[in-house]
């Protein structure tokens, strides 16, 4: 019940972090986005930018959690507390799956703000 309870938890402020990562990265570049769409740039193509970044970040992301979380059951083998620990691959799978929603979760918002967005913005003060 614990590890449960501690696992929802993660997996609510990881959200909640790459949700305001995101956020904050469209935030600070609406004036690029707007200067995009006032060039004639289609929305499907500024969320496809988006959307790649957001790939890239989950790829790397899970890439490196995983790879220290194999590292530390390597490291850890020989500890007879933690011996039998090891990466099951429907474990590698689902952990995946999750990362790639949280991710696509946390860039929505993003791309909801982006769309609504006036080309106009670039020329306001």
């Amino acid at each position: 019940m614990n590890f449960g309870i501690t696992i929802a938890i993660a997996l609510l402020v990881g959200t909640v972090v790459a949700g305001q990562t995101f956020y904050i990265f469209t935030i600070e570049n609406l004036r690029q986005f707007g200067a995009l769409k006032a060039i004639g740039v289609k929305n499907i193509r500024i969320v496809g930018m988006i959307a790649l970044q957001a790939l890239m970040v989950a790829a790397v992301g899970y890439s490196l959690g995983l790879g220290m979380t194999a590292t530390f059951f390597e490291v850890t083998k020989n500890n007879l507390d933690l011996r039998g620990f090891f990466i099951y691959p429907e474990i590698a799978i689902g952990t995946a799956a999750i990362v790639l929603l949280i991710v696509l979760l946390a860039s929505l918002i993003s791309i909801r703000r982006v769309l609504v967005l006036e080309p106009a913005v670039v020329f306001r003060g």
